[in-house]
């Protein structure tokens, strides 16, 4: 085939038209998803949500044994 044809053909078309779909569809989502996910990822809110589990387990603990 010819490149004039080629351009030309519909099949050509529609693998475009999908291919900026999804690389719209999917550059949206991550611009929607991002901050969201990175607010609860913090490595300092995790130790201290640990650490208040941890002393809370540690109370429930010897309230209930005693």
């Amino acid at each position: 085939m010819e490149t004039k044809e080629l351009i030309k053909a519909p099949q050509l078309v529609v693998v475009y038209a999908i291919a900026i779909l999804y690389t719209i569809t999917f550059s949206l989502a991550a611009v929607v998803t991002h901050p969201t996910d990175k607010a609860g990822v913090n490595p300092i809110n995790i130790e201290q949500i640990a650490k208040i589990e941890t002393k809370h387990l540690k109370v429930v603990g010897s309230s209930s044994s005693g």
